[in-house]
């Protein structure tokens, strides 16, 4: 059966700048969007897959507090330390961008405009402001409690069950920075907002076509928003670090970091666009340009995505809206969440220094967090891939090395076999049934059934191994490469030299 070619925008989200990804970032949009791409252009589609640092999140500050260090400089290196662990990660991202001034003022025109249209409205908000941080509490400045499930959070969201909040319902709120109990005194800020509540016919029709590509945690996230009133999104807010808004009357405030989002992965699909497909046109993000966008991220920034964002292209009129929204839920190491403040954490680099991408990419697919919370140990990291990738590997390249340079014959069941593996890799890789556990659990099983019939039926072994090399190579590209290469320096019809596939074992 064949498909009409698709074009397809690919998002991570922007990883903040205030430290390198750890093993619970790199098993989430980074490598789940890097799959998805490859796979699209496996099956002769076109992908762009764009991300870029979030230089301008107030985690930034607060980090360089705690360090000692510039924010500015923070940023930067934490830019180089995050395209730096993507790459050792065989992360195949088209554009990694990082904020410059032309892009900065791509930001405000874009709200500018949206301004002048109409599209955003002033509001009266009001603001805890701590004397002692000089700064208002939002976003990173300000902790409590969310007032939605009642977990301690940040200003802005709730990382537990991703429901907003703002200086106004968060619980108890306190000052980043300052000392226990400082003084707050509330003040009122006109600031600009997005009225959601004006879309809520096109955010429920939006979500009854789209079910089919949204996960579930998604959908149920939706239900619970649209159950009780729209909550009007700030788009710009009174603080020092951000792109200043520039429109009159809202001097001393910058762009919310999470607006800015849209426009700054607009910015980075066009850097995209032109590093693989520079004879595209340009504006990949504009209705009519024949993209679809499919955007991955973790189940926190679920209501930005789904929400925020959907309703600023709403708004502007003129933008593509996402085809799916594709989350993953958290990844814990040893029963706790990964923490970057808390130092309770794998280095992702670290990981891959010392295993190899293919052996790391293997195991984060298999375990992954599509739907539920997952678990990383070290030593279960290393017991999966030994058992799951190694011994198999093992075990048909020792049966097959009796055979090297030799012709074996397939059996007459044998396609017939590896077609039900194509077709199961293919339902993995398809958008609407996406799942990297799909295919890496198939790849093992298959793995396991070669290792198992080796010895009675080498020909099997050796066309399957061709085969999973194939379909696998968006799950473990280094490895596929190496299989591939040793089947097109044999002979036709003979079986090549299968020895030493695994760069790193262990």
């Amino acid at each position: 059966m064949t498909t009409e070619p698709r074009r397809f925008l690919v998002t991570a989200t922007p990883p903040t700048t205030n430290g390198d990804l750890h093993v619970g970032h790199l098993s989430g949009p980074y490598l789940g969007a890097d799959v998805f791409s490859r796979a699209q252009r496996m099956a002769g589609h076109t992908a762009l897959y764009a991300s870029g640092g979030d230089d301008h999140q107030t985690y930034v500050v607060t980090t360089a507090q705690r360090l000692g260090v510039d924010p500015v400089e923070l940023a930067a290196r934490c830019n180089d330390e995050i395209t730096g662990t993507l790459e050792l990660a065989d992360v195949a991202i088209d554009a990694f961008t990082r904020p410059d001034d032309a892009y900065r003022e791509e930001i405000r025109e874009f709200f500018a405009g949206l301004y002048r249209a109409g599209g955003l409205v002033p509001r009266t908000w009001t603001f805890p402001y701590c004397a002692e941080t000089g700064r208002y509490l939002l976003e990173a400045f300000a902790t409590g409690f969310c007032p939605e499930c009642l977990a301690g959070t940040c200003g802005a969201i709730c990382e537990n069950c991703g429901h907003p909040n703002d200086a106004g319902s968060l619980l108890f709120p306190e000052s980043t920075g300052a000392g226990e109990g400082s003084a707050k005194e509330p003040r009122e800020v006109e600031i600009l907002v997005l009225p959601l509540e004006d879309y809520r016919e096109r955010f429920t029709e939006f979500y009854r076509r789209r079910r089919s590509t949204m996960r579930p945690h998604v959908l149920r996230f939706v239900d619970e928003m649209l159950s009780r009133p729209l909550p009007d999104f700030p788009v710009s807010y009174p603080a020092d670090w951000g792109i200043p808004v520039g429109i009159e009357g809202f001097e001393g405030q910058v762009i919310n970091v999470w607006a800015e989002m849209l426009p700054g992965l607009r910015h980075m699909a066009e850097a995209a666009r032109a590093d693989r497909t520079p004879e595209t046109p340009a504006g990949v993000w504009d209705k009519g340009s024949g993209f679809e966008l499919v955007q991955f991220l973790g189940y926190d920034n679920t209501f930005y995505f789904s929400f925020a964002h959907l309703g600023l292209a709403f708004a502007h009129g003129g933008l593509i809206e996402p085809t799916a929204i594709v989350t993953n839920e958290f990844y814990h190491l040893d029963g706790a969440k990964f923490s970057t403040s808390r130092r309770h954490l794998i280095w992702a680099r670290d990981l891959v220094g010392k295993y190899g991408p293919d052996n790391v990419r293997f195991h984060l697919a298999l375990g992954n967090p599509e739907h539920q919370p997952a678990d990383f140990t070290e030593a279960g990291f290393l017991e999966t891939v030994r058992t799951r990738l190694h011994e198999p590997l093992r075990r048909i390249t020792a049966e097959l090395a009796a055979y090297t340079g030799r012709p074996v014959a397939a059996g007459p069941g044998t396609e017939a076999l590896l077609d039900r593996y194509r077709d199961r890799m293919r339902r993995a890789y398809t958008l609407e049934t996406f799942s990297m556990r799909l295919a890496a659990e198939t790849t093992a099983n298959l793995l396991v059934l070669l290792a198992a019939r080796a010895s009675d039926d080498p020909g099997l072994a050796t066309a399957g191994l061709r085969v999973l090399a194939a379909q696998a190579s968006p799950l473990v590209p280094g490895l596929a490469s190496t299989i591939e290469d040793r089947y097109e320096d044999a002979a036709p019809g003979c079986v090549p030299d299968l020895s030493g596939l695994i760069a790193v074992t262990f």
